[in-house]
């Protein structure tokens, strides 16, 4: 008998210790981390270009703009980046938020020198050097993800993975 109230009891702070373990490490510290909906104002961040430039989300809120979260060790990212900048080349229109989860800024010099040499002036590298705006604000945990944010600043889809056809993306 005490050996099974002993046993249960383990069992409770293992559960509860585990339950508040994960509640911390999905969570940002400030609890800030954004819930988006279709059809409702993506809220405002900011963010700094690998040019050095800050800026704030709703410098583009007249255009609509894929936030594309990727590594250059991430190999479906490396196999859609091509694309995706071909895509911004295509529609001086919209604006590619390019968030790099790299370890380092020269990871992402090197690949950027080997695969996107030229980037059009609407594709922004975006160097997330503390993860603050991958797991933090968007819950980014597995690469490439892309939110598309129509002109407003209004949320309209969430991509999982590679996009095999931006060539023919709707943005309407």
């Amino acid at each position: 008998m005490i050996k099974n109230s002993i046993l249960a009891l383990a069992l409770a702070v293992f559960i509860g210790g585990l339950t508040y373990g994960l509640n911390v490490y999905f969570k940002s510290e400030k609890g800030d981390f954004f819930i988006l909906e279709k059809g409702k104002p993506v809220p405002d961040f900011a963010f700094e270009t690998f040019d050095g430039a800050s800026h704030s989300f709703a410098d583009y809120k007249n255009q609509d703009v894929l936030i594309h979260f990727w590594a250059s060790w991430c190999a479906p990212c490396v196999v859609e980046f091509p694309d995706l900048v071909e895509l911004a080349q295509s529609r001086p229109d919209i604006s590619v938020l390019a968030i790099s989860s790299d370890r380092t800024e020269g990871a992402i010099q090197r690949f950027l020198d080997k695969h996107a040499p030229d980037l059009p002036e609407n594709f922004h590298i975006v160097y997330d050097r503390n993860g603050h705006l991958t797991r933090d604000k968007f819950s980014v945990f597995a690469l490439p993800e892309t939110f598309y944010v129509r002109k407003g600043g209004i949320f309209d889809s969430h991509i999982i993975g590679a996009y095999a056809d931006w060539e023919r993306f709707s943005f309407e």
